[in-house]
C-alpha cells in the first residue's frame, strides 16, 4: 500500500527529532537541511530521589529515559524549536522552571537544557504520648519501635520518632512498675502516613494498694535447663529465676495480674506445663503463690 505524500511528510515532521531526517520520495535522498546537537541534563537533590529516573518527551512524544543526575544527547537533529518535557517524576519531587520548555536548536551548534529536580522525604513521624496517674507513679518507661530500642520516655511525656518509612510500624512500651497497670496493650501497630505525624497514647494507672507474688519454678526430667529462666509480671522488666527456685516479688498492684515464664529462656528440650501466661489475683497486703512446672527430655 502506498501512503499519500502529505501523510508521510506529516509523520516525518512529528518524529524528526527522535528518529532523524526522512528521505525524499522515489527512493532518492535530499539535503537534510541545517542540523544541530541537543542535550538534556538532570540534577536532582533531596533525601529521597526518584528511584527509577525520568522520561524525556519531545513534542509530546517519548524520546529517552534519563537518570536522576544524568545527561542524554540528541545529535544531528533538524534545526527547529522543540517542546521538551521531563516526565514520570515521583510525587515527592518537583521540577524547577518551565516543564515542558521550548528549546531552539542552532545550525552546527550544541545547546543544552537542565532540569533541576528537588525531592523531599516521604517519611512520616510517630508521636508517642504517656499519661500516668495515681499514687506512687512510675518515673518512666522503655520504648521500642519495630523491636528496635527507641530509648526511654517519661511517665508524662511526649516523644517524636521522625523519619519513619510510610506504612505499618510496631510500638512497644515496657518496664512498667509492678504497682502500675497499663490500659490496653503495650504492643500496638500504627500506620505512619506520608509526610505527616500520627500519635498514639499510653495510659498508665498506678496504685498504692499492693500485695506480694511468690513465683516458684520446678524443673524435672533429663538434661534440665542449666541457666534458669526469666519471668515477666504484667509489662514489667524480666526477672531472673533458677530452674528450681522460689522468688517473692513485692509491690505488685492488687487485683488480677498476668505472669509469664518467658519461653525464649526455656531450653529447646524443655516445656512449660499448664497455662503460660497465666492470671493470678494478688491480695491487697497479702501474698499469692504460682508454680511453673518445667519438664525436660533428652536433647
Amino acid at each position: 500500500m502506498e501512503f499519500p505524500r502529505q501523510a508521510v511528510l506529516l509523520a516525518c515532521a512529528a518524529s524528526s527529532f527522535v528518529l532523524g531526517a526522512c528521505g525524499g520520495d522515489g527512493g532518492g535522498t535530499t539535503d537534510p537541511g541545517p542540523r544541530g546537537d541537543f542535550s538534556v541534563l538532570t540534577t536532582s537533590t533531596g533525601p529521597e530521589l526518584d528511584s527509577d529516573g525520568y522520561e524525556i518527551q519531545v513534542n509530546g512524544v517519548f524520546a529517552a529515559i534519563i537518570g536522576v543526575n544524568d545527561s542524554v544527547e540528541f545529535a544531528n537533529r533538524a534545526v527547529d524549536s522543540y517542546s521538551v518535557a521531563l516526565t514520570e517524576v515521583a510525587e515527592n519531587c518537583t521540577v524547577a522552571g518551565a516543564n515542558p520548555r521550548p528549546v531552539q536548536l542552532i545550525d552546527g551548534g550544541k545547546v543544552a537544557t537542565t532540569f533541576e529536580v528537588a525531592c523531599v522525604t516521604t517519611a512520616g513521624g510517630l508521636q508517642v504520648v504517656t499519661s500516668t496517674s495515681g499514687p506512687n507513679p512510675d518515673d518512666g518507661y522503655t520504648l521500642a519501635v519495630d523491636d528496635l530500642d527507641a530509648g526511654t520516655i517519661g511517665a508524662n511525656d511526649t516523644i517524636l520518632a521522625a523519619e519513619l518509612v510510610t506504612g505499618e510500624h510496631t510500638v512497644r512500651l515496657g518496664d512498667i512498675a509492678l504497682n502500675c497497670q497499663l490500659v490496653g496493650d503495650p504492643v500496638r501497630n500504627v500506620m505512619v502516613p506520608s509526610k505527616d505525624v500520627i500519635e498514639t497514647t499510653y495510659e498508665v494507672i498506678c496504685t498504692d494498694v499492693v500485695g506480694s507474688l511468690r513465683v516458684v519454678t520446678t524443673t524435672s526430667g533429663v538434661s534440665p535447663d542449666p541457666d534458669g529462666y526469666e519471668v515477666v509480671i504484667e509489662f514489667g522488666s524480666p526477672i531472673a529465676i533458677g530452674a528450681t527456685d522460689a522468688k517473692i516479688v513485692g509491690s505488685v498492684a492488687a487485683g488480677v495480674t498476668r505472669i509469664q515464664l518467658l519461653e525464649s529462656t526455656v531450653a529447646d528440650n524443655c516445656a512449660v506445663d499448664g497455662d503460660n501466661p497465666r492470671s493470678v489475683t494478688v491480695p491487697a497486703g497479702g501474698l499469692v503463690e504460682t508454680v511453673f512446672e518445667v519438664t525436660c527430655e533428652a536433647p
